[in-house]
């Protein structure tokens, strides 16, 4: 079994993809389907189901896949130790990040990022904030950025902006005061997120708190798509909420109309999660560090 191998058989997994996994690799994808068949033989199991539009890892690819990063890690581990002058910041950083992060923040603080260190690449993919905490904790990929955490001892949090949110409405619906009570919205219509995002959880998080659930609104419309979700409210087809921070060109535009709940805590903070026992190469340890450090003075959000 040789390291690239495993390399291979990782990057597939957390890709589902060949092609995929060969542009992260910066290998040909024959070389990747080579790797992977020589894996599965001397394994004596197959590896992947490519029989659906999307690879997906076997019952015997998923049990071997802990093992595979284990493998990796230890491998990273020793050089580090037998060569602990190798500092180079240089490879690909995978992320998974939630909407608001993926849109709003996170490109700020990789430009700054790739300005001190132009080595590092990056592969991004959107989930929401439950898939994210589900992929770190399982391995299938190194760092998130989300806004609900999901206590569990195999992952750490770092706090790195402070939100809030608020509610939306179309121009054409108005209230009396700029900040009015939840149990004023009852029997409105409401464009929500899907369950799993974090926004969602915060609403009803917030709800349970007052004793109330989302069935005090008259009737729910789920949208996976936040800028559908604001064209949705702007059509004036039910009230929603969203971060204060991605609503800022609309309302000032006037396509939208904002609102504070005076009586519901809506604060949050997004973060970075990361693996709590997984070895950091350089790149990523000098990255954790870097988002933990973030200021966001003198930046238009």
């Amino acid at each position: 079994m040789e390291f690239k191998q495993v390399e291979c058989f990782v990057a597939v997994a957390r890709k589902c993809s060949f092609s995929k996994a060969a542009d992260v690799l910066f290998l040909s994808q024959p070389a990747i389907t080579s790797n992977i068949q020589k894996l599965e033989k001397e394994l004596g199991i197959i590896l992947f189901d490519r029989r659906n539009r999307n690879t997906t890892l076997t019952k015997g690819g998923e049990e071997f896949f802990p093992h595979a990063l284990e493998i990796l890690n230890a491998r990273d581990k020793a050089k580090m130790a037998l060569d602990p002058d190798n500092k180079k910041i240089e490879g690909v950083l995978e992320i998974c990040a939630s909407t608001i992060p993926e849109q709003y923040l996170l490109p700020h603080i990789i430009k700054a990022f790739k300005e001190a260190y132009p080595q590092v690449l990056f592969s991004i993919r959107h989930k929401d904030s439950k898939e994210v905490a589900e992929e770190i904790l399982v391995g299938k990929t190194n760092f998130g950025f989300i806004g609900a955490k999901y206590p569990n001892e195999g992952i750490k949090y770092i706090d790195f902006f402070e939100d809030r949110l608020v509610l939306i409405t179309s121009p054409e619906k108005s209230f009396n005061t700029d900040s009015i009570s939840i149990k004023s919205l009852i029997g409105e219509e409401i464009v929500l997120r899907e369950e799993g995002s974090g926004t969602r959880l915060l609403i009803e998080r917030a709800l349970k708190e007052k004793k109330l659930d989302i069935n005090i609104f008259k009737s729910r419309t789920i949208n996976y798509s936040l800028e559908a979700l604001k064209k949705m409210v702007s059509l004036n087809i039910g009230i929603s909420f969203a971060s204060d921070i991605s609503v800022k060109c609309e309302v000032a535009s006037g396509r939208l109309k904002q609102y504070e709940i005076e009586d519901l805590n809506l604060n949050r903070h997004f973060s970075l999660v990361y693996c709590n026992n997984r070895y950091l190469s350089p790149a990523e340890k000098k990255f954790k560090d870097f988002v933990a450090a973030w200021k966001w003075n003198n930046i238009d959000i």
